[in-house]
């Protein structure tokens, strides 16, 4: 990917040639009921809230968006379509994903290192963005 193919992701300089990458995280790895039961759930979601500041701050940060629990999965069967599921095992779920503006993906994977997701044993599976063509 380009950056004159990102034009959704781009900081307002036209000098900017660092990418967009998607920091995936996964259930994974995280024994939430154990979080829960030690009263540490709310303190993750903050310092993630904390850590979405830190890379605005940095001139990193792109976006992040959480995933509800509840979805649907669509797919073709024959002339129908089966809604369904998601059927996705616990350690394949999505919990959400950040955003992050990037000059590689080895990058992109230090910064999914330092993630508060990372710290409670969560697996992140880092993207690079590619080009799709504008409608």
């Amino acid at each position: 990917m380009t950056s004159q193919n990102n034009d959704s992701h781009r900081n307002d300089s036209d000098t900017d040639t660092r990418k967009t990458a998607m920091l995936i995280f996964r259930d994974e790895g995280v024994d939430w009921a154990q979080l829960a039961s030690d009263g540490r759930s709310k303190a993750l979601f903050q310092k993630l809230v904390d850590w979405a500041a830190d890379l605005k701050r940095r001139g990193l940060y792109a976006g992040v968006e959480a995933l509800a629990q509840s979805g649907k999965t669509v797919r073709r069967k024959g002339a129908g379509l089966v809604i369904d599921g998601p059927f996705a095992e616990g350690r394949e779920a999505v919990l959400g994903f950040f955003l992050v503006r990037v000059s590689d993906i080895d990058e992109a994977c230090a910064i999914a290192g330092e993630s508060p997701h990372a710290e409670v044993g969560g697996a992140t599976e880092v993207r690079m963005l590619g080009a799709f063509p504008k409608p």
